[in-house]
């Protein structure tokens, strides 16, 4: 019988003990025990263990033993009332969410920076020197690095079986969503969005600013004509 570990189960159970056919030995799940008992024996006092136990025969050759063959009839997997020789198939869950919310204030975390910035430095005015601006600089990094680790937690809280590690934002909020892209691409087969998403939001305040500084220019050279 071939089992392949990656898919499949043998379930814990009393098994024909292939090194002696008048006896049942006890499989843990992984690996023989050492506990013994004689086919015909009555159920001992642990009822969670024993209470599938019959002197019906199963495979004594076998490396590994097939699905519990002491299970009643209604148990088995085999559709046709014979022991299944088959082992039971793992149920594995599958992480289908790719994207948090914190990602998504990471994501866009250019143009809210920029915007509080900016209300700070017009409602401050010369008030909004290089100290504060230095604090205002590591509160916004260390709200980041806050979306970081929540985000990351998020997704190992959703069953991804692996994320990037938060240490990524010490190299820059873009350098961390590309690596936790790579992650949740191979986990969802989805991703790369809020990469996207932080480019473009690097370009808005840029192009803005460009384009304000532009007018700002243009409307002083008309009042000077």
């Amino acid at each position: 019988m071939s089992l392949d570990a990656a898919e499949t189960v043998v379930i814990p159970g009393w098994y024909p003990d292939p090194s002696n056919e008048n006896q049942a030995r006890w499989w843990d799940g992984s690996n023989w025990t050492e506990l013994v008992k004689p086919v015909a024996s009555a159920p001992a006092p642990e009822p969670e263990i024993d209470r599938y136990f019959s002197a019906e025969l199963g495979r004594k050759e076998a490396a590994l033993p097939p699905i519990d063959p002491f299970r009643p009839s209604d148990h088995r997997y085999n559709s046709q009332g014979f022991v299944s020789m088959e082992a039971k198939p793992i149920h594995r869950f599958s992480p289908t969410r790719a994207y948090t919310a914190s990602v998504w204030w990471l994501a866009t975390m250019p143009i809210w920076a920029t915007a509080v910035i900016l209300a700070l430095t017009l409602g401050l005015g010369d008030y909004f020197s290089l100290f504060p601006r230095f604090m205002s600089g590591i509160i916004l990094y260390l709200v980041a690095a806050t979306l970081t680790i929540q985000d990351r937690k998020s997704l190992l809280n959703q069953l991804h079986p692996s994320a990037a590690s938060a240490w990524w934002f010490l190299l820059g909020p873009f350098i961390y969503l590309i690596a936790r892209a790579v992650h949740v691409t191979h986990n969802t087969g989805r991703g790369w969005a809020p990469v996207l998403v932080y480019a473009i939001s690097s370009v808005v305040p840029i192009t803005a600013v460009l384009a304000f500084s532009s007018l700002l220019i243009a409307f002083q050279v008309l009042l000077h004509q």
